[in-house]
C-alpha cells in the first residue's frame, strides 16, 4: 500500500465517523505500512552484479587443479604469522581403518558403504571417492566449506584443508593425511558422511517456479523461487543436483517427493537461523577465492570458498566494512551499471528469493554498490567470473548474515591491481 492510498483509506474512515481512536488506530496502521514501503524500497538494492549467464563449465575444470593459489599473500602472510584456532580434537580416539594411496570410486557403492570405506591417504589431485565425501562433510560441519560438495577433490577441498591445518596446529599441507583426518573426525563426532533423512513439509515445500532468462520476464514473478524441488533439496544439503541424484538412484521423479519420503544425502551442519554475532574481521583474498572470517581474539571461526568478478576491483589491501544485512532482499536492476547492457534499457525491480541474483542476503559494504551475498550458481563458487561482488553459497552467506553487523571490518587481499603491478 503506497503513502496516498494509506492517506485516503484515513480519510475514507474518518469521513464515516469513526472516534477519535479508531481514527489514531488507522492512521498508525496506515503509518506502518508506508514505512514498510518505504523499507522494502530502501532494500532494492543497487548492487553490481549480473542477472544471467552461468560460469564456463570447462574453464572452471581447468581452475579446479590449479595450485597458483598457495603464493598468494594470503597464504604467504599465514604462514609467517599466527592464525588461531581450537587445538586439534583428539583424533586418537575415533576408531577409524586407513589405506594408503588407494584407488577410489562411488561406482557400485551403496550409501552405507560409502560410510564404511576405509579413508585412502594423502588426498590430493585429480581423486573422487568416500574419502574425499567424507573429508569434505567433515570440514563443512567445522565450518571450513568447501563450497558446493561432490565427492571430488579440488582447489576448494584443498584451500579448507589448508585453513583447517593452520588454524588447528597441524602441518598445513593442503592435502589429507592421517593426522588431519584423525582430527576432522573428531571434531565431528566421527559422524557418517551420508544420513537418510525423512522429508519434512517444509523440506517439499514450493512454489517452484521455472525461471525465464530475461531480466523483465523476472521482474512479473511474485518471487525468484527455487526452479525444482531437487534443486531445493542440493541446496539444503549443500551439494549439487547431480550428486543427490548419483546417491539416490531409485528416485525416478523428484517433482513426486512427499513428506515422509527418504533420500540418502550429505551430513552437512545444520543451518544457522538466529543471530550469532561473532565474526569481527573479514579477510577476502581476490585471486586466491578465500573469505575467512575472524572473532575478536583472531580466532579463524569461519571458512568458505568465495568468487569475486572483474568488476570488483580494490585497491591493493583495501578495508571496507559492513554496513547492512538484509536477508531476503529485493534486486534493483541498472543497466548503467554494466557496460554490456546499453544505458537506454529501463530499469527493473525484482522480488527476493534464492535465485535472486544475489541470493538469499546481502552484506552491504561501504563501498558503493558491493557487498557479500548469495548466489543462484553455487557450482561457480570458488572459481573465476566475469561478474559480481563477494559471492559465496547461498549456505554460506546465509550463514555470515547471522555471524557479522555493521561495523565489521573487510579487509582485500591479493587484488588484480596487485597481481598487475608484479609483473
Amino acid at each position: 500500500m503506497t503513502t496516498k492510498r494509506a492517506i485516503a483509506l484515513i480519510a475514507l474512515l474518518a469521513a464515516f465517523g469513526c472516534s477519535k481512536q479508531e481514527a489514531k488506530d488507522v492512521k498508525d496502521s496506515a503509518k506502518a505500512t508506508a514505512n514498510n514501503v518505504a523499507n522494502k524500497v530502501e532494500d532494492a538494492l543497487d548492487v553490481a552484479v549480473p542477472v544471467g549467464g552461468k560460469d564456463d563449465p570447462a574453464a572452471r575444470e581447468k581452475e579446479r587443479f590449479d595450485e597458483g593459489w598457495r603464493d598468494l599473500q594470503v597464504f604467504k602472510t599465514a604462514k609467517n604469522g599466527p592464525v588461531q584456532g581450537p587445538a586439534a580434537p583428539a583424533g586418537q580416539q575415533v576408531n577409524l581403518t586407513f589405506v594408503a594411496n588407494a584407488k577410489e570410486s562411488f561406482k557400485g557403492l551403496e550409501p552405507a558403504a560409502i560410510n564404511a570405506a576405509p579413508i585412502a591417504v594423502p588426498l590430493q589431485g585429480d581423486v573422487a571417492g568416500p574419502s574425499v565425501l567424507k573429508t569434505q562433510v567433515y570440514l563443512d560441519r567445522a565450518n571450513f566449506s568447501v563450497g558446493a560438495l561432490d565427492g571430488r577433490w579440488g582447489r576448494n577441498s584443498g584451500i579448507a584443508t589448508w585453513w583447517y591445518q593452520r588454524s588447528h596446529g597441524l602441518e598445513a599441507t593442503g592435502a589429507v593425511d592421517e593426522p588431519t583426518f584423525r582430527a576432522l573426525a573428531a571434531g565431528a563426532g566421527n559422524v557418517p558422511a551420508l544420513v537418510e533423512k525423512t522429508l519434512t513439509a517444509d523440506d517439499v515445500k514450493g512454489p517452484f517456479t521455472p525461471l525465464p532468462d530475461d531480466v523483465y520476464e523476472k521482474e512479473k514473478l511474485d518471487c525468484l523461487c527455487y526452479e525444482t524441488l531437487l534443486e531445493k533439496l542440493a541446496e539444503r544439503f549443500h551439494t549439487t543436483q547431480e550428486f543427490l541424484e548419483q546417491l539416490n538412484p531409485a528416485v525416478t521423479d523428484w517433482s513426486s517427493m512427499q513428506a515422509g519420503q527418504k533420500v540418502w544425502a550429505p551430513n552437512v551442519r545444520e543451518p544457522l537461523t538466529q543471530d550469532r554475532i561473532d565474526i569481527a574481521k573479514v579477510v577476502v583474498s581476490i585471486r586466491g577465492n578465500t573469505f575467512n572470517g575472524f572473532d575478536a581474539a583472531g580466532n579463524l571461526v569461519f571458512h568458505a570458498p568465495t568468487t569475486l568478478g572483474s568488476k570488483y576491483d580494490p585497491s591493493p589491501n583495501e578495508t571496507v566494512k559492513v554496513t547492512k544485512v538484509v536477508h531476503d532482499p529485493h534486486f534493483h536492476y541498472q543497466p548503467t551499471l554494466f557496460h554490456e547492457v546499453p544505458d537506454s534499457d529501463p530499469e527493473a525491480n525484482l522480488k527476493p528469493g534464492p535465485n535472486s541474483p544475489v541470493g538469499v542476503v546481502w552484506i552491504a559494504l561501504s563501498k558503493p554498490h558491493f557487498g557479500i551475498h548469495g548466489t543462484s550458481d553455487p557450482e561457480s563458487i570458488g572459481y573465476a567470473s566475469s561478474h559480481g561482488c563477494v559471492r559465496l553459497a547461498n549456505w554460506d552467506a546465509a550463514e555470515v548474515g547471522h555471524r557479522v553487523a555493521p561495523g565489521v571490518e573487510v579487509e582485500f587481499l591479493d587484488t588484480r591491481e596487485t597481481q598487475t603491478a608484479s609483473q
